[in-house]
């Protein structure tokens, strides 16, 4: 048996990780019971903490420490969640939470009509983890902004365009039966007519674009039998597109009220893990001075 493995080293061993086991709940009781929000996320994660608020690099999280905690996160997110969500209240006016699980935190952009659940909080991580296509809509908007358009103006527009077709069925349809009654009176002429037998593809031709002729005039008298209620659904569509441009551009004016530009924004959302604890960091400072 080689010294390592002697039952006293191996004693020592255990006996060590214990310690460094139990100093690390020691550690985070003691930051809990004294509402050090800033130490307890330096005790979640170290690394992290190092290198963003320390700016010190090549510091690894000892995970086998940090995981006696794993079964704990719901009630660590709770708990840290009430001065998290009072500093993003201040930072982020237009977002507003629901607990629906503890510890766990849907985001809704704005407290205006028809509001968009728009992500979910990660307490514990100090980040918003947002809905990829509810982002991409807000995103895409701010893009489109600059060039004067709204997110569904596209939209908008081809479902007016298809209405207005709609619409010229109905009114035509008075203009078809005439044209109708036209067309089958020259098909039953080109019928009756005895042409010579090398004029017979001649006639077969005229009878087939009369006939295609009249095909396409009942195609479109099957479209405006169902026109009127495509023209309402399509002005619903039309409403609903309208609705979310004006949520959008809601949204887009808070993000400028508050950040200025979109792009300011998301360096926010960045960095929001490191100005949130340097934050804590200033605010326990100026507490202990007074």
């Amino acid at each position: 048996m080689t010294e390592e493995n002697s039952p006293e080293n191996v004693i020592d061993v255990i006996s060590d990780q214990i310690t460094i086991k139990m100093q690390y709940l020691q550690n985070l009781q003691a930051a809990v019971n004294h509402h050090d929000d800033k130490l307890v996320y330096s005790l979640l994660d170290s690394r992290r903490y190092a290198s963003e608020i320390l700016h010190t690099e090549n510091v690894e999280n000892d995970v086998t420490v940090a995981n006696l905690v794993d079964n704990l996160s719901d009630e660590l997110s709770h708990y840290l969640s009430s001065n998290l969500i009072q500093y993003l209240g201040q930072h982020y006016p237009f977002f507003y939470y629901e607990e629906f699980a503890q510890g766990h935190f849907r985001v809704y952009f704005g407290n205006w009509w028809d509001r968009r659940e728009f992500g979910e909080l990660d307490v514990l991580n100090v980040r918003f983890i947002f809905h990829e296509a509810e982002y991409e809509k807000l995103s895409t908007s701010f893009g489109l902004s600059k060039e004067g358009k709204r997110y569904n103006t596209k939209k908008i527009a081809e479902i007016s365009k298809e209405n207005d077709w709609l619409q010229d069925l109905i009114d035509s349809q008075s203009t078809r039966e005439t044209k109708k009654a036209e067309i089958q009176n020259e098909l039953k002429e080109v019928n009756n007519k005895n042409g010579m037998p090398w004029e017979s593809g001649k006639q077969k031709e005229a009878r087939q674009e009369l006939i295609d002729q009249l095909s396409d005039l009942e195609d479109q008298d099957d479209k405006a039998r169902g026109a009127k209620k495509q023209i309402k659904d399509n002005e619903a569509k039309v409403l609903t597109l309208s609705k979310e441009n004006t949520i959008l551009s809601y949204e887009q004016k808070s993000i400028i009220d508050t950040f200025s530009s979109f792009e300011t924004f998301e360096a926010a959302n960045r960095s929001l893990y490191a100005d949130y604890l340097g934050f804590i960091s200033n605010e326990k400072q100026v507490n202990n001075h007074e």
